[in-house]
Parts: C-alpha cells; sequence; structure tokens
C-alpha cells in the first residue's frame, strides 16, 4: 500500500502579506508627494524650470529696507544690506566661473504692493530690480552676462492685504501696512542652468 507524505501546513502569512502591501502603499504616496513638490518648485515665483536646472538660494530682501516709499534709488542702509550679503574678501561670492555645462544666473525679481495703478507698479518693480542689479555690479565685472531682470508689481505678493470697510481703525491701519510692506520687496534667485549648446 503506498503511502502518502502527510502535506506540511503553512502558517498564516497574511499578516506578513498584509505588512508588504502597506509599505508598497506607503512608498508610492511618499513618491507621488516627492513628484507633486518638485513641479511646484519656482512656480510661485513665474520662473519655469527645465530640467537639471537647479536654484541654489533664494534672497528676499525687504523694499523698504532698499528704498524709500514709491522710489527706486537704494538708500544707504540698502548698501549696506548688499554689501553684508555679497561682499567677500575673497571675491568667490559672484564668481561666474563654471565647469562650461551648466551656467550661473542671477534673477532680480522686482515686487511692489497693490497701491496705485497696475502700469505705474510694473514700471515700479522694474526700476527697483534694475537699481538692485547697478548695485549688484559693485560686487562682479562679468554680472552683465549673468542676470536677468523681471518684474511682478504685485502680482506675486505673499502677504495677503485684508479688505476693510468702512472707517479704519488704528489696529487696522497697522495690519494693512504690515501686509503692504511685506509685499514689497525685491528677490534675488541664484541660479544653475544648463549650458548644452543642442540644448
Amino acid at each position: 500500500m503506498k503511502s502518502f507524505a502527510k502535506p506540511t501546513r503553512v502558517k498564516n502569512s497574511g499578516a506578513a502579506a498584509w505588512q508588504v502591501i502597506y509599505t508598497d502603499l506607503m512608498t508610492i504616496i511618499m513618491v507621488f508627494f516627492v513628484i507633486l513638490w518638485s513641479l511646484n518648485q519656482g512656480k510661485d515665483i513665474g520662473v519655469s524650470e527645465t530640467i537639471g536646472d537647479v536654484t541654489a538660494r533664494m534672497l528676499n530682501l525687504p523694499g523698504d529696507v532698499l528704498f524709500a516709499p514709491g522710489k527706486d534709488r537704494i538708500s544707504e542702509e540698502g548698501k549696506e544690506v548688499f554689501n553684508e550679503l555679497f561682499y567677500d574678501e575673497t571675491g568667490q561670492v559672484l564668481n561666474f566661473e563654471t565647469d562650461g555645462l551648466t551656467k550661473r544666473m542671477l534673477i532680480i525679481h522686482g515686487h511692489t504692493d497693490g497701491d496705485g495703478q497696475k502700469e505705474r507698479n510694473f514700471n515700479l518693480g522694474y526700476r527697483r530690480a534694475y537699481a538692485a542689479y547697478e548695485e549688484l555690479k559693485n560686487y562682479s565685472n562679468d554680472i552683465s552676462d549673468h542676470v536677468v531682470i523681471c518684474t511682478h508689481a504685485d502680482n506675486t505678493s505673499v502677504q495677503e492685504v485684508p479688505d476693510f470697510e468702512g472707517k479704519i481703525s488704528k489696529a487696522q491701519r497697522e495690519i494693512l501696512r504690515a501686509a503692504k510692506s511685506k509685499n514689497r520687496r525685491i528677490t534675488i534667485e541664484d541660479k544653475i542652468i544648463n549650458n548644452f549648446e543642442n540644448e
């Protein structure tokens, strides 16, 4: 009479399978959010990204420190800010030499608050960005080939300005002043871009 081997009983591996599925799901979710985050980088400042471009750093300079209200001439206090940021005894802070495959660019963005006419604010934003460029020329002889200047007016505000109705109180006036102050700024984007001839 043939004897049959008794089948080996396999332990329930439901718990292990559940853990594997859970781990895979969390990995997929993480990858999704990394991709989403990557796609949104630079979107709020209106700069188009190409594959391989990297923003090394972003400087936000308050407009009230750099300029008098409604003016485009950099104040002495503002010049001191530039000196602290860009002066270096080694002369390497604004060094634009690269390996040839990439190019270092400074993108200067001029922002205003929403007071006044839009066209005037576009013009003021540009003049302030250009004034920042003129100041940066003190720290590099090669900067003119490595700068992009643009104006946003009040189209990319960082602080929403509340719309109060009726008579404005002292506290509300201070809230308005603080919000507008944050929106008046110069942004300098230090960017490394592709420099391929066939791109």
